[in-house]
């Protein structure tokens, strides 16, 4: 039963003031004697105070799990005949059964303080209910048992059903049933002997993916920890030690791959596209960008054409990062619409691509309402203009969403970066832009943008109008509009 010593140093340690410590037969705590200490025969313990009377005892049991694997508890028995059992804790650095559960039952229970035992600590702690230890440690050894012989027969399934075996250059074949041996991968042995943190065997697919990497354990021996390429982690349980020239523990690592569902070939390429084309199609989803959504296009000529629209306001975040508009670069989302027709007659669809700078506006109903979207160069955005400069790309038209329109003016938004947005009026080539600049500096471009109309220009320069506020842009355009009939 002391065999479990030798791994008491393998325990975290906890700090505490208490200081429990064992002389002789004699218990001290602060260096304080409180009890006495006795241990008539192995792994049994009887704690007794000043005037020896005894005030209980208890015995170190334990299951055997498996090989090196120990469950170990304490079941304890009160002077007055009251038993539980509680687990075995090692809280400290030591090699003495005796102290280490001195120390459990000072510190984690209270049963003793320096001033002794303490009564009412001791009458909670027996009266307390607790589970039968013995036979919870006795039913997970039986599901061990059970679950090693169930892995056990899915390996030789395993092996019976694809026969792994290693070629003279590293090469993995399986025979499952083809002629000849089919190549599935290659295999790479380091010497990973002492303390070398480097791994002991390497698995690649075809593809060269690094499907398995096995490393060497702490957890015991004949016991390696795995990483795989899709960060799974899992230990593997090996019948024999690694050797770098051992066929048959690449063998055993093979088939434990297989077991954890890893089958070589191009199976990583193929679950990495799945993986990767899931995480466009929820970019997709969660995007405001359009994808063949029925709508129509009006030319600057007036020509109305129906068709499928699709237009990309923002980059496609399959990471979720939140990033939606390059940081470098030239930002050329929410530029361009193509628009897809059925032609009379032909089955195909006839596709056609319009720039924001065009002149034209589109309009859809993806929620059953109508949006509209108008292509604008506008006043401001001087850090996008910059970025663009700064690329050699000076397109700076985009497509704005319309918010409300007048006979004369138009308030629309920025589909993407929706804090921003651009008044427009018939008289003027560019829309000015609402950005995040202040009011002040706000206020007087606006007013200048509209001092055609003397009402405006003068109220924006008079007052002070929160211009990041949609009902006030709302009304400005609507005086606006008053002032041109």
């Amino acid at each position: 039963m002391r065999t479990f010593l030798c791994f008491a140093l393998l325990f975290p340690c906890f700090i505490f003031s208490q200081k429990i410590q064992l002389k002789k037969d004699k218990l001290l705590f602060n260096e304080k004697e409180v009890g006495i200490l006795k241990s008539p025969y192995r792994d049994h313990f009887e704690f007794y105070d000043l005037n020896n009377e005894k005030v209980f005892d208890l015995d170190l049991k334990g299951v055997t799990l498996a090989k090196e694997e120990f469950m170990y508890y304490l079941d304890m028995k009160s002077a007055d005949g009251k038993t539980t059992q509680i687990p075995y804790e090692i809280l400290i650095t030591s090699f003495k059964p005796d102290r280490i559960i001195a120390h459990q039952l000072a510190v984690k229970y209270k049963l003793f303080n320096e001033q002794g035992f303490d009564k009412n600590e001791l009458e909670t702690f027996f009266n307390t209910p607790r589970e039968n230890l013995a036979d919870k440690y006795l039913q997970i050894k039986a599901n061990s048992i059970a679950g090693e012989g169930e892995k056990k027969s899915k390996l030789d399934n395993i092996r019976r059903l694809y026969n792994p075996r290693l070629g003279s250059q590293g090469e993995i074949f399986i025979n499952n049933g083809s002629y000849p041996a089919k190549l599935i991968g290659y295999a790479k042995s380091y010497n990973c002997v002492g303390f070398n943190s480097g791994p002991c065997l390497e698995v690649r697919d075809l593809d060269g993916v690094k499907v398995g990497t096995l490393y060497q354990s702490s957890k015991g021996i004949k016991k390696y920890d795995v990483e795989t390429y899709d960060n799974n982690k899992f230990t593997m349980d090996a019948t024999r030690s690694y050797a770098q020239s051992d066929y048959a523990f690449v063998n055993e690592f093979i088939v434990n791959l297989f077991l954890e569902g890893y089958t070589l070939e191009h199976q990583a390429y193929y679950k990495n596209h799945e993986q990767q084309q899931a995480k466009v199609n929820d970019a997709i989803n969660r995007s405001i960008n359009l994808y063949d959504v029925p709508g129509y296009l009006v030319e600057k000529s007036g020509k109305k054409t129906e068709g499928m629209i699709t237009i990309w306001f923002e980059m496609l975040d399959t990471e979720r990062t939140g990033q939606k508009l390059p940081e470098g670069g030239a930002d050329k989302f929410g530029q361009r619409v193509t628009l897809k027709k059925q032609l009379p007659g032909m089955r195909s669809m006839a596709t056609k691509i319009y720039d924001a700078d065009s002149g034209i506006h589109f309009c859809v109903s993806p929620n059953g309402s109508e949006e509209c979207y108008y292509g604008l160069d506008v006043k401001g955005e001087f850090m996008k203009k910059m970025q663009n400069y700064g690329s050699l790309y000076g397109n700076n038209s985009y497509f704005y969403r319309l918010i409300a329109k007048e006979n004369k003016i138009m308030l629309l938004q920025d589909p993407v970066e929706t804090q921003k947005y651009v008044i427009k009026t018939d008289l003027q080539p560019k829309g000015q832009m609402l950005d995040n600049r202040s009011n002040y500096k706000l206020s007087e471009k606006l007013a200048e943008y509209l001092k055609d109309c003397k009402v405006v220009y003068e109220t924006l320069k008079k007052e002070s109008f929160d211009l990041k506020n949609e009902e006030n842009l709302r009304s400005i355009i609507s005086e606006y509009d008053k002032c041109k009939k």
